[in-house]
């Protein structure tokens, strides 16, 4: 999904679609790291590109390749030394309060291959993420409905702090500057189906805040 001025509900596929070289990305839900993981081989240091990543889980430290025992985190660096994991929950102010401040600090500059006086410019103009990626999932307490309404309701929150809580108002008015996320950036979130009635909320305020929205339905 494209932020008007400021969305994409998906996988891989449209990730790699999403993503360009010099961007920022927050992915919320990041553990056990495959998502970070996938980013940061698409992104570019150099180019000013960066992930922050922030779940309530630590990344998974035995999530490795056939071929090497290093640990997902620095599997990422390797790719991508702009990275930063937060480990918090989302949905408190403490922890947003992190992810905006990680944005500050995630460059740096000695890897971004810019004549000098660009790299200000570049950490100026990409303080906000153009990419939120949301695989967020509450804890399954084993009825399908109420798991999936509660991750739901993530999705929502992950959207709200995106393109701002205003998105949920039939007035809402994009050149409200709130949110975390760019101008004509995207908005990527996996829920499960769990009715029109029930999902119209957060259909409605994507079409609010972002120019296009697509629902895919991964094949069984």
């Amino acid at each position: 999904n494209e932020k008007k001025g400021k969305g994409n509900n998906s996988n891989k596929l449209k990730l790699k679609r999403l993503i360009q070289p010099g961007m920022l990305v927050l992915d919320l839900g990041a553990a056990p790291g495959g998502w970070s993981l996938y980013a940061s081989t698409q992104l570019k240091s150099s180019l000013g590109g960066a992930v922050v990543a922030v779940d309530l889980l630590p990344l998974d430290e035995t999530l490795h390749s056939k071929n090497t025992d290093t640990d997902i985190s620095s599997r990422i660096r390797s790719n991508l030394p702009n990275f930063e994991f937060i480990e918090g929950d989302f949905t408190t102010t403490q922890t947003k309060m992190q992810i905006m401040d990680a944005f500050f600090h995630v460059f740096d500059a000695t890897n971004i291959d810019s004549p000098k006086n660009e790299v200000n410019e570049v950490i100026e103009n990409d303080r906000q993420p153009s990419l939120v990626l949301s695989d967020m999932a509450a804890n399954f307490v084993g009825d399908s409905d109420t798991d999936a309404i509660r991750t739901l309701n993530l999705c929502e929150q992950a959207l709200a702090f995106a393109a701002g809580n205003n998105c949920f108002d039939p007035s809402y008015s994009t050149k409200d500057k709130e949110g975390i996320l760019a101008d004509g950036g995207a908005f990527l979130c996996k829920f499960f189906s769990c009715g029109k009635e029930n999902e119209a909320d957060l259909m409605e305020a994507t079409r609010r805040a972002f120019r296009t929205v697509h629902v895919i339905k991964p094949k069984a």
